[in-house]
């Protein structure tokens, strides 16, 4: 019997893992820039989003049902070799089903206005392209994310939070798209690993940008869990 898959059980679930092809792009896409400015870790990250879940009155609305033989259309075939293909992956994986979990939690009495989309699907004359976002259905522009694949080193996020200098390098480019476009949040991905940003101002007017633990891919929910998965990260 095919099991039922509820929006809160979607949120729960980790992504299905990058089907990597041996032949790939060899060079890394950061680019030549570095933030400055005031980068803090973002303190109670974890904590607000298990409470966030934890609360949250999950309607129980069947998205789809998960089958006990493999089902073709649920894991990821596509082999990629570069960063489209991670980006491809990516909208799939995380954006068609947080769009779905989005649509099915909206009601009269509330409305989750905001679904992934490319960049070009909001009005702007922004030079720069940022990889993914998230819009309302005014086609306002709400979240920034930028997106890189993960086998390449420069690109790997867990060991930059120890080293202060990479990491002001591997978050410039999206905090860049943060601050140009007027963003509270954005994120940086690999697929494999996700960082969550969001720009503060303190009661002294004191600016800063404050970064979350790295989300990892595999991550599953659970009410004693160290980290969530992606997907309820980005519920948060």
């Amino acid at each position: 019997m095919p099991t039922k898959i509820n929006p809160k059980k979607a949120v729960e679930s980790s992504v299905p893992a990058l089907n990597t092809s041996q032949h790939h792009t060899k060079s890394n896409a950061l680019h030549d820039i570095y933030f400055l400015g005031n980068l803090q870790p973002w303190p109670g990250f974890l904590g607000a989003v298990r409470l966030c879940h934890e609360n949250f009155a999950w309607r129980q609305e069947t998205l789809g049902y998960m089958l006990r033989v493999r089902d073709p259309y649920t894991y990821g075939n596509v082999e990629v070799g570069d960063e489209h293909g991670v980006q491809g992956r990516s909208q799939k994986f995380h954006g068609d089903v947080i769009n779905t979990i989005f649509a099915s939690q909206t009601t009269t009495q509330r409305n989750i206005d905001l679904r992934f989309a490319d960049f070009k699907c909001v009005p702007s004359t922004y030079s720069g392209t940022p990889d993914v976002i998230l819009k309302d259905s005014n086609h306002t522009l709400k979240i920034v994310g930028e997106l890189k694949t993960p086998w390449i080193d420069e690109h790997q996020l867990e060991p930059r939070l120890t080293d202060e200098q990479t990491l002001r390098e591997v978050l410039a480019q999206p905090i860049r798209y943060m601050q140009d476009l007027g963003c509270m949040y954005g994120f940086l991905s690999t697929y494999e690993e996700t960082i969550f940003l969001r720009q503060v101002v303190d009661n002294n007017g004191v600016w800063r940008i404050e970064y979350s633990p790295v989300i990892l891919a595999s991550a599953t929910y659970d009410r004693l869990m160290t980290t969530p998965p992606a997907v309820s990260a980005l519920l948060r």
